[in-house]
Protein backbone atom coordinates (compact mmCIF):
# COMPACT_ATOMS: atom_id res chain seq x y z
CA UNK A 1 0.00 0.00 0.00
CA UNK A 2 1.44 3.42 -0.92
CA UNK A 3 0.78 6.53 1.07
CA UNK A 4 -0.10 8.44 -2.19
CA UNK A 5 -3.24 6.08 -2.81
CA UNK A 6 -4.35 5.58 0.76
CA UNK A 7 -4.13 9.33 1.12
CA UNK A 8 -6.37 9.88 -2.04
CA UNK A 9 -9.05 7.68 -0.63
CA UNK A 10 -9.20 8.70 2.87
CA UNK A 11 -9.68 12.71 1.60
CA UNK A 12 -12.02 11.13 -1.06
CA UNK A 13 -13.91 10.02 1.95
CA UNK A 14 -13.94 11.21 5.76
CA UNK A 15 -10.43 12.45 5.49
CA UNK A 16 -9.49 16.11 5.98
CA UNK A 17 -6.55 18.37 6.80
CA UNK A 18 -6.42 21.37 9.33
CA UNK A 19 -4.59 23.94 8.73
CA UNK A 20 -2.95 26.66 11.45
CA UNK A 21 -0.59 29.21 11.83
CA UNK A 22 2.03 26.30 12.62
CA UNK A 23 1.36 24.18 9.61
CA UNK A 24 -1.25 20.94 8.88
CA UNK A 25 -2.38 18.44 10.22
CA UNK A 26 -4.64 15.23 9.22
CA UNK A 27 -7.65 14.24 10.89
CA UNK A 28 -10.57 11.67 10.15
CA UNK A 29 -13.27 10.98 12.17
CA UNK A 30 -15.48 8.15 12.23
CA UNK A 31 -18.39 6.79 14.47
CA UNK A 32 -17.43 4.72 18.00
CA UNK A 33 -19.32 1.25 16.74
CA UNK A 34 -16.25 1.56 13.77
CA UNK A 35 -13.79 2.34 16.48
CA UNK A 36 -11.63 -0.81 15.09
CA UNK A 37 -11.54 0.37 11.63
CA UNK A 38 -10.55 3.47 12.73
CA UNK A 39 -7.53 2.18 14.68
CA UNK A 40 -7.15 0.28 11.21
CA UNK A 41 -6.46 3.49 9.54
CA UNK A 42 -4.33 5.13 11.84
CA UNK A 43 -2.27 2.25 11.93
CA UNK A 44 -1.84 2.16 8.02
CA UNK A 45 -1.01 6.20 8.06
CA UNK A 46 1.30 5.84 11.09
CA UNK A 47 3.60 4.34 8.50
CA UNK A 48 3.86 7.66 6.80
CA UNK A 49 2.63 10.61 9.17
CA UNK A 50 3.78 11.23 12.62
CA UNK A 51 1.16 10.21 15.44
CA UNK A 52 1.14 11.03 18.80
CA UNK A 53 -0.03 9.14 21.93
CA UNK A 54 -2.73 11.40 22.81
CA UNK A 55 -4.05 11.89 18.77
CA UNK A 56 -6.60 9.20 19.09
CA UNK A 57 -9.95 10.86 21.29
CA UNK A 58 -13.27 9.87 22.38
CA UNK A 59 -15.51 12.69 21.13
CA UNK A 60 -19.23 13.12 21.93
CA UNK A 61 -21.39 15.60 20.00
CA UNK A 62 -25.06 16.56 20.17
CA UNK A 63 -27.23 16.90 17.19
CA UNK A 64 -29.48 19.20 17.32
CA UNK A 65 -31.97 18.00 14.29
CA UNK A 66 -32.02 14.84 16.03
CA UNK A 67 -32.05 15.74 19.63
CA UNK A 68 -29.50 13.04 19.76
CA UNK A 69 -25.73 12.24 21.28
CA UNK A 70 -23.38 10.98 18.83
CA UNK A 71 -19.94 9.11 20.26
CA UNK A 72 -16.91 9.20 17.56
CA UNK A 73 -13.87 8.55 17.51
CA UNK A 74 -11.39 11.67 16.23
CA UNK A 75 -8.09 10.60 14.93
CA UNK A 76 -5.55 13.64 14.05
CA UNK A 77 -1.63 13.66 12.82
CA UNK A 78 0.70 16.14 14.09
CA UNK A 79 2.12 19.06 11.73
CA UNK A 80 4.18 17.67 8.74
CA UNK A 81 5.91 19.30 5.88
CA UNK A 82 4.39 16.78 3.45
CA UNK A 83 0.78 17.68 4.34
CA UNK A 84 1.81 21.14 3.76
CA UNK A 85 2.38 20.66 0.75
CA UNK A 86 -0.86 18.81 -0.04
CA UNK A 87 -2.71 21.29 1.56
CA UNK A 88 -2.80 23.58 -1.18
CA UNK A 89 -4.00 20.75 -3.64
CA UNK A 90 -6.82 19.92 -1.77
CA UNK A 91 -8.13 23.16 -0.78
CA UNK A 92 -9.44 26.09 -2.74
CA UNK A 93 -11.23 27.87 -0.47
CA UNK A 94 -13.00 24.56 -0.05
CA UNK A 95 -12.28 20.94 -0.20
CA UNK A 96 -11.79 19.83 -3.48
CA UNK A 97 -10.87 16.75 -5.67
CA UNK A 98 -7.29 17.71 -7.35
CA UNK A 99 -8.18 15.43 -10.11
CA UNK A 100 -4.88 15.15 -12.12
CA UNK A 101 -3.12 14.42 -9.17
CA UNK A 102 -6.08 11.87 -7.33
CA UNK A 103 -5.92 9.81 -11.10
CA UNK A 104 -2.26 9.56 -11.09
CA UNK A 105 -2.32 8.22 -7.75
CA UNK A 106 -5.71 6.62 -6.23
CA UNK A 107 -5.02 2.52 -6.42
CA UNK A 108 -7.22 -0.14 -5.30
CA UNK A 109 -6.09 0.17 -1.69
CA UNK A 110 -7.24 3.50 -1.69
CA UNK A 111 -11.09 2.35 -3.51
CA UNK A 112 -10.90 0.52 -1.09
CA UNK A 113 -10.32 3.07 1.80
CA UNK A 114 -12.89 5.50 -0.02
CA UNK A 115 -15.37 2.90 -0.04
CA UNK A 116 -15.25 1.90 3.70
CA UNK A 117 -15.13 5.43 4.72
CA UNK A 118 -18.18 6.83 2.09
CA UNK A 119 -19.58 3.21 0.28
CA UNK A 120 -22.48 1.72 1.14
CA UNK A 121 -23.64 -1.99 0.23
CA UNK A 122 -27.69 -1.90 -0.77
CA UNK A 123 -30.58 -4.24 -1.94
CA UNK A 124 -28.69 -7.60 -0.56
CA UNK A 125 -25.28 -6.35 -2.39
CA UNK A 126 -26.98 -5.70 -5.67
CA UNK A 127 -25.91 -1.76 -5.34
CA UNK A 128 -23.14 0.27 -4.45
CA UNK A 129 -23.69 4.23 -3.15
CA UNK A 130 -20.60 6.61 -2.85
CA UNK A 131 -21.50 9.39 -1.19
CA UNK A 132 -19.88 12.39 -3.31
CA UNK A 133 -22.72 15.08 -2.55
CA UNK A 134 -19.99 17.46 -1.47
CA UNK A 135 -18.07 17.82 -4.78
CA UNK A 136 -18.48 19.67 -7.44
CA UNK A 137 -20.65 18.20 -10.61
CA UNK A 138 -17.51 18.06 -12.53
CA UNK A 139 -15.59 16.32 -9.51
CA UNK A 140 -18.72 13.60 -9.73
CA UNK A 141 -18.08 13.09 -13.54
CA UNK A 142 -14.18 13.08 -12.87
CA UNK A 143 -15.22 10.26 -10.23
CA UNK A 144 -17.44 8.28 -12.66
CA UNK A 145 -14.75 8.49 -15.50
CA UNK A 146 -11.67 7.43 -12.64
CA UNK A 147 -14.29 4.45 -12.07
CA UNK A 148 -14.72 3.43 -15.03
CA UNK A 149 -11.32 4.44 -17.02
CA UNK A 150 -9.13 2.80 -14.46
CA UNK A 151 -10.94 0.51 -13.08
CA UNK A 152 -13.72 -0.54 -15.56
CA UNK A 153 -16.64 0.07 -13.55
CA UNK A 154 -19.72 1.81 -14.74
CA UNK A 155 -21.44 4.00 -12.55
CA UNK A 156 -23.51 7.02 -12.76
CA UNK A 157 -24.53 9.88 -10.33
CA UNK A 158 -27.90 9.51 -8.80
CA UNK A 159 -30.54 12.20 -7.90
CA UNK A 160 -29.15 12.82 -4.64
CA UNK A 161 -25.62 13.61 -5.60
CA UNK A 162 -24.36 10.25 -5.23
CA UNK A 163 -22.15 8.09 -7.40
CA UNK A 164 -24.82 5.02 -7.96
CA UNK A 165 -22.93 1.41 -9.36
CA UNK A 166 -26.37 -0.41 -10.23
CA UNK A 167 -25.97 -3.30 -12.34
CA UNK A 168 -25.01 -6.16 -10.46
CA UNK A 169 -22.35 -6.91 -12.58
CA UNK A 170 -20.11 -3.64 -11.69
CA UNK A 171 -20.99 -4.52 -7.84
CA UNK A 172 -19.24 -7.72 -8.59
CA UNK A 173 -16.15 -6.10 -10.31
CA UNK A 174 -16.15 -3.43 -7.37
CA UNK A 175 -16.05 -5.90 -4.59
CA UNK A 176 -13.57 -8.48 -6.12
CA UNK A 177 -11.29 -5.40 -6.25
CA UNK A 178 -12.16 -4.16 -2.67
CA UNK A 179 -13.44 -6.85 -0.80
CA UNK A 180 -9.79 -8.58 0.21
CA UNK A 181 -8.88 -5.00 1.66
CA UNK A 182 -11.98 -4.43 3.63
CA UNK A 183 -11.17 -4.20 7.45
CA UNK A 184 -13.18 -7.43 9.01
CA UNK A 185 -14.96 -4.74 11.25
CA UNK A 186 -16.41 -3.35 7.93
CA UNK A 187 -17.98 -6.93 7.29
CA UNK A 188 -21.23 -4.85 6.64
CA UNK A 189 -20.18 -3.51 3.31
CA UNK A 190 -19.24 -7.06 2.06
CA UNK A 191 -20.76 -10.39 0.33
CA UNK A 192 -18.59 -12.70 2.49
CA UNK A 193 -21.60 -14.02 3.82
CA UNK A 194 -23.32 -14.83 0.41
CA UNK A 195 -19.82 -16.32 -1.07
CA UNK A 196 -20.12 -18.92 2.06
CA UNK A 197 -23.91 -19.59 0.99
CA UNK A 198 -23.46 -19.95 -1.92
CA UNK A 199 -20.20 -22.80 -1.76
CA UNK A 200 -22.69 -24.76 0.42
CA UNK A 201 -25.14 -24.73 -2.40
CA UNK A 202 -22.96 -25.11 -4.80
CA UNK A 203 -21.79 -28.53 -3.28
CA UNK A 204 -25.14 -29.58 -2.26
CA UNK A 205 -25.92 -30.06 -6.05
CA UNK A 206 -22.73 -32.29 -6.96
CA UNK A 207 -24.66 -34.86 -7.71
CA UNK A 208 -26.78 -34.88 -11.24
CA UNK A 209 -30.45 -34.78 -10.68
CA UNK A 210 -32.21 -35.52 -13.65
CA UNK A 211 -35.33 -34.09 -13.74
CA UNK A 212 -36.12 -30.96 -15.80
CA UNK A 213 -36.40 -27.38 -15.60
CA UNK A 214 -37.46 -26.05 -18.47
CA UNK A 215 -35.85 -22.17 -18.71
CA UNK A 216 -36.32 -19.37 -21.21
CA UNK A 217 -32.84 -18.44 -22.54
CA UNK A 218 -32.04 -15.85 -25.23
CA UNK A 219 -29.28 -15.90 -27.68
CA UNK A 220 -27.50 -13.55 -30.03
CA UNK A 221 -28.89 -14.75 -33.99
CA UNK A 222 -25.34 -16.66 -34.73
CA UNK A 223 -25.73 -18.65 -31.71
CA UNK A 224 -29.75 -19.31 -31.93
CA UNK A 225 -29.28 -20.53 -35.65
CA UNK A 226 -26.63 -23.62 -34.33
CA UNK A 227 -28.63 -24.51 -31.65
CA UNK A 228 -32.45 -23.85 -32.60
CA UNK A 229 -33.86 -27.84 -33.57
CA UNK A 230 -34.27 -31.08 -31.95
CA UNK A 231 -31.47 -32.25 -29.01
CA UNK A 232 -30.32 -28.88 -28.15
CA UNK A 233 -31.48 -29.51 -24.83
CA UNK A 234 -29.05 -32.32 -24.37
CA UNK A 235 -26.46 -30.67 -25.81
CA UNK A 236 -26.74 -27.48 -23.40
CA UNK A 237 -26.79 -29.68 -20.53
CA UNK A 238 -23.63 -31.71 -21.64
CA UNK A 239 -21.38 -28.54 -22.30
CA UNK A 240 -22.91 -26.51 -19.31
CA UNK A 241 -22.79 -29.54 -16.45
CA UNK A 242 -18.21 -28.96 -17.02
CA UNK A 243 -18.23 -25.45 -18.38
CA UNK A 244 -20.35 -24.61 -14.98
CA UNK A 245 -17.65 -26.08 -12.75
CA UNK A 246 -14.41 -24.66 -14.49
CA UNK A 247 -15.70 -21.07 -14.12
CA UNK A 248 -16.62 -21.68 -10.53
CA UNK A 249 -13.12 -22.93 -9.57
CA UNK A 250 -11.91 -19.68 -11.62
CA UNK A 251 -14.24 -17.46 -9.77
CA UNK A 252 -13.36 -19.00 -6.58
CA UNK A 253 -9.95 -19.39 -6.35
CA UNK A 254 -9.02 -15.79 -5.52
CA UNK A 255 -10.65 -12.19 -6.39
CA UNK A 256 -8.09 -11.05 -9.19
CA UNK A 257 -8.94 -13.66 -10.86
CA UNK A 258 -12.86 -13.36 -10.79
CA UNK A 259 -11.83 -9.84 -11.68
CA UNK A 260 -9.99 -10.62 -14.45
CA UNK A 261 -13.12 -13.00 -15.69
CA UNK A 262 -15.61 -10.38 -14.87
CA UNK A 263 -13.63 -7.64 -17.34
CA UNK A 264 -13.03 -10.12 -19.78
CA UNK A 265 -17.01 -11.09 -20.41
CA UNK A 266 -18.22 -7.43 -20.05
CA UNK A 267 -19.77 -6.55 -23.11
CA UNK A 268 -21.43 -9.77 -23.79
CA UNK A 269 -23.90 -9.41 -27.07
CA UNK A 270 -27.19 -9.90 -24.94
CA UNK A 271 -29.40 -12.34 -27.17
CA UNK A 272 -32.70 -11.33 -28.56
CA UNK A 273 -34.29 -14.96 -29.93
CA UNK A 274 -35.26 -17.82 -27.12
CA UNK A 275 -34.72 -20.85 -27.03
CA UNK A 276 -36.20 -23.02 -23.76
CA UNK A 277 -33.89 -25.95 -23.13
CA UNK A 278 -34.96 -28.60 -20.24
CA UNK A 279 -31.79 -28.16 -17.78
CA UNK A 280 -31.19 -30.82 -15.49
CA UNK A 281 -31.93 -29.58 -12.07
CA UNK A 282 -28.41 -29.11 -11.11
CA UNK A 283 -27.23 -27.58 -14.09
CA UNK A 284 -29.92 -24.84 -13.60
CA UNK A 285 -28.82 -24.40 -9.80
CA UNK A 286 -25.44 -24.03 -10.73
CA UNK A 287 -26.44 -21.38 -13.61
CA UNK A 288 -28.28 -19.84 -11.15
CA UNK A 289 -25.45 -19.31 -8.86
CA UNK A 290 -22.82 -18.52 -11.10
CA UNK A 291 -25.06 -15.53 -11.86
CA UNK A 292 -25.90 -14.80 -8.35
CA UNK A 293 -21.87 -14.46 -7.86
CA UNK A 294 -21.02 -13.00 -11.18
CA UNK A 295 -23.96 -10.38 -11.93
CA UNK A 296 -24.38 -11.64 -15.88
CA UNK A 297 -28.16 -13.42 -16.37
CA UNK A 298 -28.33 -16.71 -17.29
CA UNK A 299 -28.83 -15.90 -20.96
CA UNK A 300 -25.42 -13.68 -21.34
CA UNK A 301 -23.41 -17.05 -19.15
CA UNK A 302 -25.05 -19.15 -21.84
CA UNK A 303 -23.68 -17.17 -24.45
CA UNK A 304 -20.52 -17.32 -22.80
CA UNK A 305 -20.10 -21.09 -22.92
CA UNK A 306 -21.43 -21.37 -26.73
CA UNK A 307 -18.83 -18.57 -27.47
CA UNK A 308 -16.12 -20.43 -25.91
CA UNK A 309 -16.46 -23.85 -28.08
Amino acid sequence: MGFASLFAGKMLGDGYLNRTRRACRFAFLHSLSDKDYAQYCLDLFAKYLPFGSSEVKLESCFDSRSQKVYHRVFCQSRTSAVLDELYPLWYRGRKVIPIEWVDENLDVDGLAIWYQDDGHLKEGGCRIILSADSFSEREKAFLCLLLLNKFNIKSSVDCQGRLDISSRLEVRKFQALVEPLVHPSMGRKTIVDKWQLWAVQWAECKVPDRGICRTSIYLPYELYEVMRGSGYSSLLNRLLGEWLEKQWAVICSDSAQRYRWLVEHTGVARGEYMITPRFWPDVKTKLDLLSLATGFERSELVTIALMGL
